[in-house]
């Protein structure tokens, strides 16, 4: 390791100081860093998720386990620019191949563990394989430390740029941890959520993006309370979303790998005194010039002159007088003693003026939500008379009007059902439970409501409301107009036998 060549300025720091340090690095040589990265890893995970195709989760949980893996492509420009030397993206490209290798075991653990938990997740929902799932989980949480630590950020460069393994590597590991592993830890957990943020703020601008009602941001929004949807996001959803992890990995990746690197050669410098040394070279490369030119030179004249020196500072007019000398920060410290005593007076008054202030204001709120909400309170709370209502006409863009409904109304859709229209048959009934819930004043629904919001409220009323049948009936309708999956035999024939509204006609 040839520190002359260094490019950056190595002096001790403080720990976040060595963390901004990292970041800098990052910040310089993006370009070189992007190039090798989507050349390498991101066409791999891409592999991965073709391979995974019929389970993107599990593709996504692989890529995850290969983190510490992509990070060392990472760390590959970062480490090779701090010494001056600037690598092409074809030398980056070919570290992922050369670290899968040297990393065969925690690879096919990875392998291994996706596999297995693809296999067990996939079969039928009994008690066993419950049982085998919560076991593969434990064995996953148990295998996470040897996969990697909290502060893998640091000892990352240990196995990569210096290569050791074994007993070597662990005392190696102490010695550096010793002074950093706390930053470490913090940067991971960090790290951690800036990728989870990322990830946040790409799937919101897409819901941002999509209009009220779709599929995928009623889901999002309300499909979780049920459970029962999952089949009905196509599989482009769950691709997006792969996409959107590898961005957001991708990002904070980089960063992270920077930034650990960072705190390695921060706690190099103050283990080995790589100033010091550096310092060292420096001024004996100095002295290697200064010796050569008094050799060109001569010694005489040096000699007299050393010999004239001192005879001056050996003479008795040559004195050495000394005086105190209070530094700026010295006489700063004692005008402080004298104003601090008053400043934290005023500073304490402020602090009990503001208090009292902040618990007006919260107690000012609570009153007055209390006071409009004050219905909330009364047994049976409020109930408007049916002149008061806003009759609703359409729901989700279907119109629930009574006299716009057949009179048999579940004849008439399974009528529509034998003859292939399954859309429309299974719309006819959905409106009829719509109508029927709206002029009952079983469930207060606005035009303005989705499917969704429909079986929330519907769900809030319970069994009143017949809430079971309603949920088998949106899941069905959705299923249908959404997905184009048609419900299976069992499911269309309770919905036929289970029938449970009135019908009612408005003359």
């Amino acid at each position: 390791m040839e520190l002359e060549k260094v490019t950056a300025e190595i002096r001790p720091r403080t720990q976040w100081e060595a963390i901004d340090l990292g970041v800098s690095l990052v910040r310089a040589h993006a370009i070189g860093l992007l190039k090798g990265w989507m050349t390498s890893v991101y066409p791999a995970c891409l592999l991965i998720l073709a391979v995974c195709w019929n389970s993107i989760g599990w593709g996504l949980f692989l890529i995850w386990w290969l983190k510490p893996i992509w990070e060392r492509v990472a760390l590959h420009p970062l480490s090779r620019s701090l010494f001056g030397e600037h690598p092409t993206w074809r030398e980056t490209m070919k570290v992922l191949p050369t670290e899968l290798l040297k990393n065969k075991g925690l690879a096919l653990m990875g392998v291994t563990l996706t596999g297995v938990g693809w296999l067990i997740h996939s079969v039928e929902e009994t008690s066993a394989a419950a049982g085998f799932g919560v076991l593969f989980w434990l064995t996953v949480i148990g295998l996470v430390f040897y996969r990697s630590g909290l502060s893998r950020s640091l000892v990352l460069p240990i196995r990569y740029l210096e290569g050791l393994g074994g007993p070597r590597y662990k005392t190696r590991t102490q010695v550096l941890s010793y002074r950093s592993s706390g930053s470490a830890v913090g940067l991971t957990f960090i790290c951690l959520l800036m990728e989870l943020l990322l990830l946040a703020s790409q799937v919101w601008f897409v819901l941002m993006m999509s209009p009220v009602g779709t599929v995928v941001n009623d889901y999002i929004f309300h499909g979780a309370e049920y459970g029962n949807f999952t089949d009905m996001l196509p599989t482009w959803v769950w691709v997006m979303f792969a996409i959107f992890y590898l961005n957001s990995m991708s990002v904070v990746a980089w960063f992270y790998t920077g930034a650990g690197f960072g705190l390695y050669v921060n706690t190099r410098t103050w283990t080995e005194g790589w100033d010091i040394e550096l310092k060292f070279k420096r001024l004996g490369q100095r002295l290697g010039i200064i010796f050569v030119g008094l050799a060109l030179l001569g010694g005489t004249p040096v000699a007299e002159a050393n010999q004239e020196a001192r005879r001056i500072l050996e003479s008795e007019e040559f004195d050495v007088r000394t005086r105190d000398v209070f530094t700026p920060k010295e006489k700063k410290e004692e005008k402080g003693e004298k104003t601090e005593n008053e400043g934290a007076g005023i500073f304490a008054g402020i602090g009990h003026v503001l208090f009292w202030v902040i618990i007006g204001v919260v107690v000012s709120g609570l009153v007055w939500v209390i006071i409009a909400n004050a219905h909330l309170f009364r047994k049976g709370g409020p109930r408007e008379s049916a002149e008061d209502r806003k009759k609703v006409t359409t729901v989700a863009g279907m119109n629930v009007e009574p006299k716009n409904l057949p009179p048999n109304l579940v004849e008439s859709a399974r009528m529509l059902w034998d003859a292939g229209r399954n859309q429309e048959a299974l719309g006819l009934l959905y409106r009829g439970a719509i109508s029927s819930l709206v002029t009952g004043q079983l469930v207060e629904i606005e035009e303005s409501d989705t499917e969704m919001d429909c079986l929330r409220r519907v769900t809030l009323k319970g069994d009143a409301a017949n809430a079971p049948y309603f949920k088998i009936l949106t899941g069905a309708w959705m299923s249908q107009a959404y997905a184009r999956c048609r419900p299976d035999d069992a499911t269309v024939s309770q919905l036929w036998r289970n029938w449970p509204y009135h019908e009612r006609r408005e003359g």
